[in-house]
């Protein structure tokens, strides 16, 4: 790791999540002390004594840092609820940041669509309708973008591949868990591109930036996808033969999952009432989209008996959609190309990735 720099205080929003643990144990190694911003209990979020920990609800004007790197996003409740999520973390990242000061946001290449299906550019993306998680992610991008030209801070957007490595929630744990109950992983005659990056790496990248990065006033993109070439089957040979069983691979003549919302709205018209209709919708790609912008305008007695008395999430669509919009990614034939600072390369190899994660799933299996 580089000596630190004149960077005197930093915040890290998110710290709890996947790649925040990992952050916090690389900025300890490098004995740069941070302030994790979490939203649970400290005990149950952030482990050790060397950091400090701050919890969401005390953040005030004024609580500022030099640096801020957020990694937050919402991931949980209703998904007609993550505009007003984003909200909430936008004011949070704005209260801990000095004016004029400096910002690392998390992104990812999920802006470009789950399966990589819009041109891919170290550039600003445009607003699209899609999925909630995609539409919070880009919505975040716009708004951090129209901060700094607003106040002149420094603003690094760093979108990441698919991060996996060991315990992966996102990554690692579904493969096992589809090769396990032999769900289908793949589509038969495609090899898509995992466009991925291990979760040592984006620590040890988001450190470079914090300790190194000159944090210049101005808007700078980075892309890291480490392996962005290397295919899904590549990871999934490997853990299918530590697992001892064989991959299930759907034919491609399954993959009928509709890309407009024109045709998810005419697939699902056919002889539903209202609520059963709105559920169908708001689990789809753009519909849901269009769905939850609806959902959030109507009349509070009509909100209550479309949703239901119990407000609850919309059912989950039925496994064999669930399995399309997985296989989608899967098959990505796009590549998100790594894009980031010189003097940095990343401390974890391909070989070296795959050995950690099978080195966990020994311990866990």
């Amino acid at each position: 790791m580089p000596e630190a720099s004149s960077v005197k205080t930093i915040a890290v929003v998110g710290a709890a999540g996947f790649v925040g643990r990992q952050l916090l144990k690389t900025m300890q190694d490098a004995g740069v002390q941070v302030t994790a911003v979490i939203r649970g209990a400290a005990e149950l979020s952030v482990e050790g004594s060397f950091h400090n920990v701050l919890h969401e609800s005390q953040v005030t004007e004024s609580t500022a840092f030099d640096l801020v790197i957020n990694l937050a996003y919402p991931n949980s409740g209703p998904l007609f609820s993550y505009a007003a999520q984003n909200r909430l973390i936008f004011a949070a990242v704005e209260r801990l940041m000095k004016p004029g000061g400096r910002l690392i946001h998390v992104s990812t290449q999920a802006v470009f669509g789950l399966a990589l299906d819009r041109p891919v550019s170290a550039s600003p993306v445009r607003k699209v309708r899609d999925a909630a998680y995609v539409e919070a992610k880009i919505e975040a991008e716009h708004h951090f973008a129209a901060l700094q030209k607003k106040g002149g801070l420094s603003l690094d957007i760093v979108r990441l591949g698919n991060v996996w490595g060991y315990a992966s929630g996102a990554w690692a744990l579904p493969l096992v868990q589809r090769l396990l109950t032999g769900r289908p992983i793949g589509v038969q005659g495609v090899a898509g591109l995992s466009n991925s990056t291990d979760v040592a790496n984006v620590a040890s990248y988001l450190s470079h930036l914090a300790i190194q990065g000159e944090g210049a006033p101005g808007l700078r993109f980075h892309h890291l996808a480490e392996f962005s070439s290397v295919p899904w089957s590549y990871w999934i040979d490997r853990l299918a033969a530590e697992l001892q069983v064989s991959p299930v691979h759907a034919g491609p003549e399954q993959m009928t999952l509709p890309v407009s919302g024109r045709a998810e709205l005419a697939e699902a018209m056919a002889g539903v009432k209202p609520r059963a209709l709105y559920r169908r919708l708001a689990g789809e790609r753009v519909s849901g989209s269009w769905a939850r912008s609806m959902l959030t305008r109507l009349p509070r007695p009509l909100f209550v008996k479309l949703k239901g008395r119990e407000l609850s999430p919309a059912k989950a669509m039925p496994l064999s959609r669930e399995d399309q919009m997985f296989l989608s990614i899967m098959s990505a034939q796009q590549e998100f190309k790594s894009q980031v600072v010189a003097g940095w390369t990343p401390p974890v190899g391909q070989e070296e990735s795959i050995r950690r994660v099978l080195g966990w799933l020994r311990q866990e299996w």
